[in-house]
């Protein structure tokens, strides 16, 4: 499969845009750390995601989403004791290949955001690092690239864990892993657009879950 270029996650913006939050995270360095009230966490990330698999109930085939960089956001509000709130954003731009569909090349580019809101548990902190376990619910879309296609949502839920470092007060460093399982219906056809016939559907599921796994590394902005 000759695989399309990716404009959008090129290795040149991500060497950018990691440069810029490495920079971030230096600067805060000189700063002397402390204990300070905060009313939310900002934490812009970059990661990268593999996994996904697509069971074709029809055919038996099954259909893998590329691995490739992902890019997000998190947001945290304190709660009780050692818990936090948390609202999970991010975004990968991927290709699943499905030979006979309308995209050329056997190659369909595909979106798979992930929507999440949940909680975080952070364990007893030494000094300014705080390791933590995470848990997540909520939806994926998946956008499909070709013309005449139509995104699809589903419920997903994800559980993972990490650590957080603060040298300063206000700034940090968060490390980030987690899998992320989505719930496809049963008996959907997903991957729909207009082909020569008329409508056309690349795959028809059996209602099975679809997994993907995410490392992240992201700056950490209180607030």
């Amino acid at each position: 499969m000759k695989l399309v270029e990716r404009s959008v996650f090129s290795s040149r913006r991500l060497a950018c845009l990691s440069a810029t939050f490495f920079c971030l995270f230096s600067l805060a360095l000189p700063t002397r750390a402390a204990e300070a009230g905060h009313r939310f966490q900002l934490t812009p990330f970059v990661g990268y995601r593999f996994g996904g698999t697509f069971e074709d109930q029809e055919t038996g085939v099954d259909y893998d989403l590329e691995d490739s960089p992902s890019l997000g956001l998190i947001l945290n509000f304190p709660s009780k004791g050692n818990t936090e709130w948390e609202i999970y954003y991010s975004k990968q731009s991927t290709e699943v290949d499905v030979a006979g569909f309308v995209p050329s090349e056997n190659a369909l580019d595909m979106d798979v955001e992930y929507l999440q809101v949940g909680g975080t548990y952070l364990f007893e902190e030494a000094k300014n690092a705080a390791p933590y376990f995470v848990a997540t619910a909520g939806v994926a879309r998946m956008d499909p690239g070709g013309a005449n296609t139509k995104s699809d949502t589903f419920f997903s839920a994800g559980v993972g864990g990490g650590w957080k470092y603060f040298p300063a007060s206000r700034v940090g460093l968060r490390l980030d892993g987690r899998v992320i399982g989505t719930f496809i219906s049963s008996d959907s056809r997903i991957f729909c657009g207009s082909g020569p016939s008329g409508s056309e559907c690349a795959v028809s599921t059996s209602g099975k879950l679809l997994y993907q796994f995410e490392l992240q590394a992201g700056v950490v902005f209180r607030f």
